[in-house]
């Protein structure tokens, strides 16, 4: 994570000197915009693990200080070395820097993992975290459970991080996701990742892919025209099921002024290979646009949700709420599954390529997903009906 600071032509803040300053919450946000002033254009504040480094005309300075440190000291370190750049005629002194910094230096982690018990580590992890700048309520929701499941006494043992991989499910996308981020954990409280007992863990062998569920015709028409459904849902319901989307695209699709009757989801899906780029979603079935009355839909107020990561989720709540679903039924990515199947029934005959792209996902993506399941269609067959 990174900030920048002063650029060029703009007037230097004069900062009042380090005792004066209040001391506030250590992150890296706040620290470049005290110190963005005073180190002028071209200033970096990085956060590598634990570590603080500043980066000033190309050279990555190390503050020698990490997140256990106080605010405090980060801030008065900050302004020492601003004070011994200022020094610097024949260029950096690293060594000097360093041999300047030594008797205040925070000690590299160097106590055994042993010692540390697992609400050392959750106290490590989130100091770090919240220096990242993730929420408060994302790092209870996302990252606690997960640390929670280690070993009270000794969280970073062999034996405690096999305990909570073996806990994932062989194969999923969390035992995938679980296994860095681990390993993370422990490169940031200073202990020893076994690669060779650990990693493999990650690339087990995946059970037998279920079938997915999907919602017929006749299924998606009564959920959305259920009378228990408020109009603000009805918008969300009916957009996921006319396009395809997924639950937290519902959010943010609006109407393509391009093309009517299509829909425009102004941002991507972002993982490990990047970001996908907007897209037009066309209808299909087009006349539920009209049956639908989309038209006004678009204009109701969409619903409140818990984030974008659980909009699935509020979409099933309200669904189930209402008795509309009945608990532990298909979800609201039956409208997605619904919508692929469509794409490639013998009415539309749509290609790979094209579903794909309406659908916001690589060809390689849609096949792996979609057409082992698809059936009842010959996907070659349909074009010599």
């Amino acid at each position: 994570m990174e900030a920048t600071g002063g650029k060029r032509g703009q007037k230097r803040v004069n900062l009042p000197s380090a005792p004066q300053q209040k001391v506030v919450d250590l992150t890296v946000a706040l620290l470049s915009e005290k110190c963005g002033g005073t180190f002028g254009r071209g200033f970096r504040l990085r956060a590598i693990g634990q570590r603080l480094y500043v980066q000033v005309s190309g050279r990555k300075i190390p503050l020698h200080l990490d997140f256990e440190a106080g605010p405090e000291a980060v801030q008065k370190r900050a302004w020492d070395l601003k004070g011994y750049l200022s020094t610097q005629v024949d260029g950096f002194d690293s060594d000097a820097w360093r041999g300047a910094c030594a008797v205040e230096r925070v000690k590299k982690g160097k106590t055994s993992q042993s010692r540390l018990d697992l609400d050392d580590v959750v106290a490590r992890w989130k100091r770090l975290k919240l220096a990242e700048g993730i929420a408060e309520s994302t790092f209870q929701r996302n990252h606690l459970p997960i640390l929670q499941r280690l070993d009270s006494r000794r969280p970073l043992s062999e034996e405690s991080l096999l305990s909570a991989i073996e806990g994932a499910k062989v194969g999923t996308l969390h035992r995938r996701r679980l296994i860095p981020f681990l390993r993370k954990v422990v490169k940031v409280c200073g202990g020893t990742w076994n690669a060779d007992l650990l990693d493999p863990l990650q690339s087990a062998v995946r059970e037998p892919q279920r079938g997915q569920p999907f919602f017929p015709d006749e299924e998606v028409i009564r959920i959305v025209m259920h009378p228990s459904l408020s109009m603000p849902w009805r918008r969300v319901v009916a957009v996921m099921a006319v396009y395809g989307l997924r639950p937290w695209e519902a959010w943010i699709a609006e109407p393509c002024n391009k093309r009517p009757g299509c829909a425009w989801i102004k941002e991507g899906k972002t993982n490990n290979r990047g970001t996908t780029k907007p897209r037009q979603v066309p209808p299909f079935h087009p006349e539920w646009v009209e049956d639908f009355a989309l038209e006004q839909l678009w204009t109701q107020t969409l619903p409140s949700r818990a984030g974008k990561a659980r909009s699935g989720w509020s979409v099933n709540q309200r669904l189930r709420q209402t008795g509309i679903l009945q608990r532990g039924s298909s979800t609201a990515y039956g409208f997605r599954h619904a919508y692929a199947r469509r794409l490639h029934s013998p009415r539309y005959r749509v290609t790979d390529t094209h579903a794909a792209l309406f659908m916001g996902h690589t060809v390689a993506v849609h096949n792996q997903v979609y057409r082992e399941w698809l059936g009842g269609e010959d996907p070659i067959g349909v074009y010599f009906d």
